[in-house]
């Protein structure tokens, strides 16, 4: 799922939270500051509703300038991902501490190289003609502050997002009461996590069985397992109202080997990786590390060093986990339901597909509105160079894409809080204000697939949803900013947008400002209400540390 600019006076709140990127030298971000997201090329290629900017020469990237991961020592999820087909989230609590050491000292944990070396054996595979899936077993493992508190670390801080849970955010986040939470939280407190991943149900589960069994022998017990499964062909990769997921994740900066970068860069503009996927330095995702400038003149600018709260944390990121239950079914009921009461005398009419992929910003093969305004294009679909090659410039209106679309509220590009005509320098110092709040995430759905008596029905009877995950170095100024200030703010990016209708969170009625692709006239845009689809049934903060970290809580 996908991240605008906030005002000058939230800048100044926000100010304390963002010292550990600030440049003193740097001026503050002006009130309506926008976003940007740049593309270049040759030529300034148009379509409807988007004029891409012809950007300057760009010097070529250095390399050697970026960052040499130790990739032997960070866990593989945070910057590459566990490869997986399969994922148990298996949360525990440690009731011997010293048997829990030394099944730590033991523990195999899977590496940043180690998942380098899988995708590449995949690849290599793939390149072959192999149709088979290679094995490809994942252990990373995370705690909360209690958990780590219990195995002797000193100097967390507990008035933080992290040392105070996700339970003590749920106003903030507009989240359901934390008493009334299904998991975890204050009803079912826990130490730490282990993401087991692979190809198969049965290969994770071997991989529960070789390295984490017997719990009581090893010093931890059992609280909940959380399943996750790729969903099947034609629609792997696509969460379970659809629609293609995780389709921008950000690029970062740096390098695996001397002279070989973890990202390459595979277009024309040398500050991003493909085609609308920009660079980010990687402190936004890793402690240790430097981060964005938020207060750069562009988003290019590095910032200061992301430092680990306590040393322990170097090379390791906070993660956010979060149960997300999707009603499919009434989703589909209330989009149809909507499509066919809009008023033609008044608004634009959209089919129920055109609905829904204004309600998300992209359609169900994960092609941008932007690109594909009135019907879906699978030439710049999800797996195609250009399914990110866009922004929202060309679109300041929202004729095309609604401002609350979910991918607009989330990431939202080049749009400008309150500005629908924002000058150069504006929108670029708002994209470095906007990168420093992107999350490197990792969900996966769960439960089963939508039921021909469900369909039929409109009302769900089996629990499926998505388990979202994240990793980031600031909890507040990332996972909850993006949540509570731009997804679940109905005046963001302008006066009268609405709620993200897919993940915003708050009552019923949620408005939602559609779009006027057809008639071109803002006048025209259909003022909707959705109820929420989408609820959250509990989640909590983790922090995933580096591999030698994880031997020295072994000591």
């Amino acid at each position: 799922m996908e991240i605008i600019g906030l005002s000058g006076a939230m800048v100044q709140q926000s100010a304390g939270r963002l010292v550990r990127r600030r440049l003193p030298e740097q001026p503050a971000v002006r009130a309506g500051a926008a976003l940007t997201r740049r593309i270049s090329g040759p030529a300034a290629p148009s379509c409807w509703g988007l004029t891409l900017r012809r950007e300057k020469p760009t010097m070529v990237r250095d390399i050697s300038a970026e960052p040499l991961f130790p990739t032997t020592d960070i866990q593989g999820d945070i910057l590459v991902g566990l490869l997986k087909k399969s994922e148990k989230w298996v949360f525990f609590r440690i009731q011997d501490t010293e048997k829990f050491r030394v099944f730590l000292r033991g523990l195999e944990i899977t590496s940043m190289q180690d998942c380098l070396d899988q995708r590449a054996a995949v690849a290599t595979g793939r390149a072959a003609g192999s149709t088979g899936l290679l094995p490809t077993p994942g252990l990373n493992i995370a705690f909360t502050r209690a958990g780590l508190e219990t195995l002797g670390v000193d100097g967390l801080v507990q008035d933080s997002e992290f040392g105070r849970g996700m339970a003590a955010s749920s106003a903030k986040l507009a989240d359901p009461d934390p008493r009334g939470w299904d998991i975890l939280g204050p009803n079912e407190p826990v130490d730490g996590v282990f993401l087991v991943a692979g190809a198969t149900e049965a290969e994770v589960n071997g991989t529960i069985a070789l390295r984490l069994a017997p719990p009581a022998a090893n010093g931890w017990s059992h609280v909940r397992t959380e399943t996750g499964t790729v969903r099947p062909d034609p629609v792997a990769g696509h969460e379970h109202f659809g629609y293609a997921d995780g389709v921008s994740q950000p690029a970062v900066r740096g390098r695996i080997a001397p002279g070989v970068p973890l990202d390459p860069t595979l277009g024309p503009d040398q500050d991003q990786a493909d085609p609308g996927r920009d660079l980010l330095w990687p402190g936004e995702f890793l402690f240790g590390y430097p981060g964005q400038d938020p207060f750069g003149a562009d988003f290019t600018v590095q910032g200061t060093v992301a430092e680990p709260p306590v040393e322990l944390m170097r090379n390791g990121a906070f993660l956010v986990f979060r149960r997300l239950a999707q009603q499919v079914p009434e989703f589909d009921v209330a989009v149809k339901e909507a499509a066919a009461a809009i008023d033609p005398a008044a608004s634009d009419a959209a089919s129920a597909d055109l609905l829904g992929a204004q309600m998300v910003g992209r359609w169900k093969s994960g092609a941008a509105l932007i690109n594909a305004p009135r019907h879906d294009d699978p030439t710049v679909a999800d797996g195609t160079p250009g399914v990110n090659a866009f922004e929202f410039g060309g679109d300041r209106e929202a004729l095309v894409c609604p401002w609350a679309a979910h991918i607009r509220k989330a990431y939202p590009r080049d749009d400008v809080r309150h500005d629908t005509s924002p000058a150069e320098d504006e929108v670029a110092g708002a994209e470095a204000f906007t990168q420093s709040h992107r999350m490197m995430r990792r969900g996966i759905a769960f439960g089963p697939e939508l039921t021909a008596d469900e369909a039929l029905d409109g009302e769900t009877v089996e629990q499926r949803g998505l388990l979202f995950a994240c990793y980031v170095t600031d909890i507040d100024d990332q996972f909850e900013f993006v949540q509570a200030a731009w997804v679940n703010a109905d005046d963001f990016s302008q006066p009268g947008s609405g709620v993200d209708p897919i993940i915003g969170q708050g009552g019923a009625g949620l408005p939602f400002l559609g779009a006027a692709p057809f008639s071109k006239q803002a006048g025209r845009k259909p003022q909707l209400g959705f109820d929420r689809f989408v609820h959250m049934q509990g989640g909590e903060y983790f922090f995933a540390p580096s591999i030698p970290a994880i031997s020295e809580l072994g000591k």
